[in-house]
């Protein structure tokens, strides 16, 4: 399956990464496929990697990732990240914040916007 999932589309990744995520409990794997579908536009997969990053699980957490994604998916318009959003922007410093935005606007721009017009 993990051989299949390499080649497909943002759903089979965020379903392989939901599977280690919910079922295995393996983060890191969970991080890795939930990386590649959301990179490939999946606001599901953003939504749950925000929350991998917020936690540190699978990963070294990052408030400022984890603020960036969320902010993605509700630029997709993601009901559950708009409801994440402000629990993970009230631990954010200054500065957190800021670097958030900023990576926030470059994974949209690379991430989504990209993706649309190359079809």
């Amino acid at each position: 399956m993990v051989i299949y999932a390499e080649d497909r589309g943002s759903t089979t990744q965020f379903e392989l990464g939901e599977l280690y995520d919910q079922q295995e409990g393996d983060f890191e794997q969970a991080f890795n496929w939930y990386r590649k579908a959301a990179r490939k536009g999946s606001r599901k997969a953003q939504h749950r990697l925000a929350s991998l990053y917020a936690r540190g699980q699978g990963t070294q957490q990052d408030l400022a990732r984890a603020y960036a994604w969320c902010k993605v998916a509700v630029f997709q318009s993601s009901r559950c990240a708009r409801r994440k959003l402000p629990l993970i922007e009230s631990r954010l410093d200054l500065q957190q914040l800021r670097r958030g935005r900023w990576l926030a606007q470059e994974y949209y721009d690379r991430y989504v916007v990209h993706r649309l017009r190359m079809g």
